[in-house]
């Protein structure tokens, strides 16, 4: 097989190519610190040997991404490197069940990786915004004007929209939901904007919280410069002759199907309105 991957070593990508030969050297170190090798083992052995160290072998260089996931390196492998009457063996259907097997688990391993990052990254960021929310509450014992506006295009997606929706339920835990106190107002919007939540309409968590979880996600276009346009409506009852702060917290992917438009839009949003971006992704 050696002479096979170096016959064949030009149909695989530049990735492919490093694979060969990270797989190469780790075979051949496999086989020089074996017992077998060493303690002059059988042909059958050294064949037994040579099939288990493989998954690791391709594993360890790469195989679950630059070959299992490149169709050209997968093309090449099945179709030009590889002897079926090898693979439709004990030892060579073993061999492709521990390597596919590796592949899952390095996945699995990768994917709650990602996850515990993003959960540590994101508690971080809702950690500070809540604690600028708290330095806003420190000059002013009657409360905020608070906006969220949630991004409901089909790019978030229904199972983002959700983590969005609860994200907005446990923020406002944090405060006291009273007309006199906080008062909160959302804005959804897809290929267009509106108001599901007047500022203030609702002056109760519990019910507030039900109002929130009760939004429904619709799919479509993003127009977040329609959103921003709408925030001065949204704040017409605002408490600005009392001092009352306000917030708007913006949750979107960030891909604006007008740009230039909601580049135009943030300035005006802006004007003397505390404004917090967060940006949901999928994992």
């Amino acid at each position: 097989y050696c002479r096979r991957f170096a016959g064949f070593s030009s149909c695989f990508s530049p990735e492919g190519q490093a694979w060969v030969n990270g797989v190469r050297i780790c075979l051949m170190q496999e086989i020089l610190n074996s017992a077998v090798y060493n303690n002059n083992g059988t042909c059958q052995e050294l064949l037994e040997f040579a099939y288990g160290s493989h998954p690791d072998c391709y594993v360890d260089n790469g195989f679950c991404t630059d070959i299992f996931l490149s169709l050209t390196n997968l093309d090449c492998l099945i179709d030009d490197v590889l002897d079926f009457s090898d693979i439709l063996t004990i030892l060579g259907i073993q061999q492709i069940y521990e390597t596919t097997k590796r592949c899952a688990q390095q996945t699995v391993d990768s994917f709650l990786s990602s996850v515990g990052n993003w959960i540590q990254s994101a508690t971080g960021r809702i950690n500070e915004l809540l604690t600028n929310l708290r330095d806003l509450l420190e000059g002013c014992e009657t409360g905020l004007d608070l906006l969220f506006v949630l991004d409901s295009s089909g790019s978030i997606g229904s199972g983002n929209f959700v983590t969005m929706k609860n994200f907005v339920a446990d923020v406002i835990t944090h405060f006291v939901i009273r007309d006199n106190s906080t008062r909160v107002g959302l804005i959804r919007f897809t290929d267009t904007a509106s108001i599901l939540i007047p500022l203030g309409s609702i002056n109760n968590t519990q019910q507030l919280t039900i109002a929130v979880n009760n939004i429904v996600y619709i799919g479509g276009g993003t127009r977040t410069d329609l959103a921003l346009d709408l925030v001065p409506t949204a704040f017409i009852n605002a408490r600005v002759n009392e001092g009352i702060p306000r917030v708007v917290i913006l949750l979107t992917d960030g891909q604006s199907n007008e740009p230039t438009l909601t580049a135009q839009a943030a300035p005006r949003v802006h004007d003397n309105i505390e404004v917090y971006s967060i940006l949901v992704m999928s994992i």
